[in-house]
């Protein structure tokens, strides 16, 4: 069993201190994450089974560069009743099953889509491929706690009218800057947990499609999990979004780390985010030109 403080073993305390300050839990098995509540109209949601199974929809182009890293954390997450849909551009499938073959992977599954799909389309597609009760985004560049999976449907549960949740605080975290950030509060629709009855079908576009999220909570009962360091939003420089996006995101942020300060960031969460391998990768010039775009 781990306990917060040993994540702060060998790092200097300023930066565990600054978490502190902003609020901002270190994922254990003592946590205690803040729920909130939203929008008035209650969703009808059934008596949940003890144990539902969780879909992570997964779309991807086929960077392994990438795709290992969430794999991973998708093969660490501590709750057991999972599968992971994959669906690939025509021209990644052989790749990607051969990478998932090099693994030993927890029910895993592979789907090429039609050529010519948007990013909703593909996030349909894969909606349709799913057989859990719930769903989760889960996007081959960023990073989940081994605890996101665990924490999101204790959520569905203890809050049992509620639609979905999010979380209302992600880290953002950009390498080739040295940077990371706490965001400001909201709803950060990558984060979504939600039950398969209440998701939207996603528009057909290339991206701000899972915008769908902000939709359900105006509509739906929905709760908030405020622990940002469930979900690491990863600047890979290969996103759908630009630069600007992200330094917009960064000028509304509650807290910085750079420099030193972002290396014992990535010290300190390092025993559960593989930071520190993905930072090398994204950070080393040959290896990045090297990525499909």
């Amino acid at each position: 069993m781990v306990k917060a403080e040993e994540f702060a073993t060998g790092c200097a305390m300023s930066v565990h201190s600054k978490l502190q300050n902003f609020a901002v839990d270190l994922v254990s098995d003592h946590t205690k994450f803040r729920f909130y509540t939203g929008a008035p109209q209650a969703a009808a949601v059934p008596e949940p089974p003890a144990h539902p199974r969780v879909s992570c929809l997964m779309v991807t182009r086929g960077n392994i560069e990438l795709l290992k890293h969430s794999f991973a954390c998708y093969q660490r997450q501590t709750y057991a009743n999972r599968e992971l849909v994959i669906v690939a551009e025509p021209e990644a499938v052989k790749k990607v099953h051969n990478f998932i073959a090099s693994q030993e992977p927890a029910n895993v599954r592979l789907y090429v889509a039609p050529p010519g799909l948007s990013l909703g389309d593909h996030r349909n597609f894969a909606v349709a491929r799913a057989t859990g009760n719930i769903l989760a985004t889960w996007d081959d560049d960023d990073l989940s706690d081994p605890r996101r999976l665990e924490v999101a449907v204790q959520a569905l549960r203890q809050q049992t009218d509620a639609a979905a949740v999010v979380l209302s605080r992600v880290l953002l975290w950009w390498p080739q800057r040295k940077l990371a950030a706490i965001t400001h509060r909201r709803t950060w629709e990558q984060s979504m947990v939600v039950w398969r009855n209440y998701l939207p079908i996603y528009p057909a576009r290339p991206r701000n499609e899972d915008a769908v999220a902000r939709d359900l909570v105006r509509t739906r009962r929905w709760a908030a999990i405020d622990s940002p360091l469930l979900y690491v939003y990863v600047v890979t420089g290969r996103n759908t979004w630009d630069p600007a996006h992200f330094e917009e995101i960064l000028s509304h942020a509650e807290c910085r780390f750079e420099g030193d300060e972002f290396d014992e960031l990535n010290q300190l969460l390092s025993h559960r985010l593989s930071l520190l391998d993905y930072a090398a990768v994204l950070t080393n010039k040959e290896c990045a030109a090297e990525m499909p775009r």
